[in-house]
């Protein structure tokens, strides 16, 4: 039984074959991109890491290992760096609704690439995931995952980040579709100096239901890792986030925080905070908080007086929350549509 969102109805699908995943711009000569789907045998070093505790459930991270239908490998080269994103866009339709993506991103030493993950259409089907990063030694690498499935989607989501001596990770998550939708993404702070950033923010209204974690394990000295998650809930939406910060014994200097921001839109809502702090070292730096409340009434009748309609006002409120992580994805087609389209549908109904 899941503790937090209840998932007693879903049921896992039969097996089907996914065609529908496109990768815009190829031109990079210093990546290196295969489907896993046809790689003979994943490589040492990746199986290795399924071994990591990582994921929302054992049944979903089996169910990937065991029948991904979809996914990609791919390779930055040492040295490089890729200028333009690289964006995956996995489509759902009719025929193509059942998603089961396992996604594998190596960044050699001292490269920098940026990934978009752009999980879109369809209105009823199922995704699970699995997506593992591996930043060596004085990379950056930089996720995007959207998440703007239709209103009838089981969407899970599960992350695997591991970080290296002096790399750099930085994570954002776009969480505004399906009917329930869970995402875990568990971080590494294996070797000095590596550093662990996420921006996200989620929209949910009307029944829709969402689980969101991350796990941050600082194992290694002078780690940093920052963890700030911003959204909105309106009609019977409810949202649980779930926040653990682990800093091992060893971890001396270490730096970390995460703060959760929930601006509730109807009093029939619900946000549930569940931060942890565990500390085996006295010589680090760390904190959490996590804060929920209505609209400001004063604010709310400031925007009205200027011409704006309640609902007007209230997307102008939500949207001030929103859009400083929505203005960082690096791909405006997707950027201009979650503006102007998903975020404006949702609160003005």
């Amino acid at each position: 039984m899941w503790k937090r969102v209840s998932m007693e109805e879903i049921r896992q699908p039969s097996y089907k074959e996914y065609t529908s995943a496109i990768i815009k711009d190829l031109s990079h000569d210093t990546v290196k991109i295969k489907e896993t789907k046809k790689l003979a045998g994943l490589p040492a070093e990746i199986l290795a890491l399924r071994d990591k505790t990582f994921g929302i459930e054992g049944k979903f991270i089996n169910m990937v290992k065991d029948f991904y239908n979809a996914g990609f490998h791919i390779e930055i080269s040492q040295n490089s760096n890729v200028e333009k994103p690289i964006v995956i866009d996995y489509i759902t339709n009719e025929q193509n609704d059942t998603l089961i993506d396992y996604n594998i991103i190596e960044a050699e030493a001292n490269s920098q690439v940026t990934i978009v993950f752009d999980y879109n259409s369809g209105t009823k089907g199922f995704h699970n995931g699995i997506t593992q990063v591996i930043a060596k030694e004085g990379s950056t690498v930089n996720i995007v995952k959207i998440q703007r499935l239709g209103d009838e989607f089981n969407d899970f989501d599960n992350n695997l980040v591991i970080v290296g001596k002096n790399a750099m990770v930085n994570w954002s998550n776009v969480v505004i579709g399906s009917k329930v939708s869970a995402f875990d993404v568990a971080v590494y702070l294996d070797e000095v100096g590596g550093t662990f950033t996420s921006k996200s923010i989620f929209l949910g209204v009307d029944s829709q239901k969402y689980d969101m974690a991350y796990k941050v394990y600082h194992q290694a000295p002078k780690t940093t890792s920052s963890v700030n998650l911003k959204g909105a809930l309106k009609g019977s939406a409810k949202a649980t986030f779930v926040g653990n910060i682990d800093i091992k014994k060893g971890a001396k200097k270490a730096k970390a925080e995460e703060n959760e921001t929930v601006l509730l839109l109807d009093k029939t809502v619900k946000s549930v905070a569940i931060p942890a702090l565990y500390c085996g070292e006295d010589d680090v730096q760390a904190n959490h908080s996590a804060s929920a409340g209505q609209i400001d009434e004063d604010k709310l009748y400031y925007v009205m007086s200027r011409g704006f309609s309640l609902e007007e006002a209230r997307l102008l409120m939500v949207q001030a929350i929103l859009n400083p992580v929505i203005d960082l994805i690096p791909y405006d087609p997707v950027r201009e549509i979650i503006i102007k389209g998903h975020i404006g549908r949702r609160i003005i109904r």
